[in-house]
Parts: structure tokens; sequence; C-alpha cells
């Protein structure tokens, strides 16, 4: 396979400034994963995408966050960032049912999710399957349900996940951990 070209770094490879940025990441995983392990060899980018997704994130609750991560991974199709949000909607104590409804998984019960969440969901799927062109209407629906700043901040994390699962998918990466169902 092509992307077995590409170089995997062990976290005693990359350099010390991203190594220090990434041990908690590292930590609260259990593991130091392939999207590190590649993407470590742009050091000074990594930390940037670090620091930009603590930004983005910061204006919406884990709900939130956690609704837009399972719905972009789930319908792109990226297993490797799908799962790890499954483990971490886990552990913030959502169930597996609203996991099931926020990835649109056949027969989930979608009304397991709060008006704000479906909102969300919602926007994150028009981006999507549109490419950003004509979701104004979810984009007023999710200003309508969660307002301004939480409708621009989700914007920026559904096209922050979007550029995950398509490097992810790009490289046909895999977890050491499985799926939650």
């Amino acid at each position: 396979m092509n992307s077995d070209r590409i170089k995997r770094l062990s976290l005693d490879e990359i350099e010390p400034a991203l190594r220090v940025e990434l041990e908690p990441t590292v930590a609260r995983l259990g593991y130091f994963g392939e999207f590190f392990q590649v993407f470590g060899a742009i050091p000074g980018a990594v930390i940037a995408f670090m620091s930009y997704t603590k930004a983005v994130k910061a204006p919406l609750a884990d709900n939130e966050n956690e609704v837009l991560a399972l719905a972009v991974c789930a319908a792109l199709g990226d297993s490797y960032e799908r799962i790890q949000h499954e483990r971490l909607s886990l552990r913030l104590g959502f169930d597996i049912d609203w996991i099931a409804a926020a990835e649109g998984r056949t027969n989930a019960n979608m009304a397991l999710l709060s008006p704000e969440e479906t909102a969300l969901r919602e926007l994150a799927l028009a981006v999507i399957s549109g490419h950003g062109m004509g979701c104004q209407p979810a984009v007023s629906a999710a200003t309508l349900a969660l307002g301004s700043e939480k409708t621009t901040a989700a914007l920026l994390q559904i096209t922050r996940f979007m550029s995950i699962a398509t490097l992810c998918n790009a490289l046909d990466m895999s977890l050491p951990v499985p799926s939650v169902f």
C-alpha cells in the first residue's frame, strides 16, 4: 500500500516541543495514534493545529463537540477519528444510544439528541453534502438554536473534522482499539 511508504514516527522520534504538547493526549488515549505518528514529521503544523483545535472547541460544550465529531466522521467513513470520539463520548458520560444517534446509525433513536444537537448534526451533514454550498438553511437553524458564536465555532469545527477525516481516509489509518459498537 502506498501509504505504508509514509514514515510513522515513534513518540521518542518526534521533536521534543511536540512531544511535550502530545504527552497529555497520549496519556488520555493510552496510545500514540497513527495520526500523530505521521503528521509529527511536521511539528510546527501539529502544534498550530492543536492550538487551533483548543480555540475552536472552546465555545462548544462537550456534547456539541462530540455530536459534530461523530456526525462528520461517520458521514465521511473515517473510522479512525470516529472510534476515538466514540470512546471519548463514553468517558464524558454519553451512553451508547446517544452515540449511535449522533453518528446516525441505522435504527438509532434520533429523539435522544436535543434540538440543539440535532441542529448541529444537520449543519454538519449539510456542509458535507454540499461542500458548504446550499447549507444556509442549516446555518440559520443552528444559529436560532445555539446563537451566532456557537454556530461559527461549529462551522470551524466541522471543517476541522472534515480535514482530519480526509487525511485519515487518504492514509487508511487504523487504531489499536475497537469501536464501542
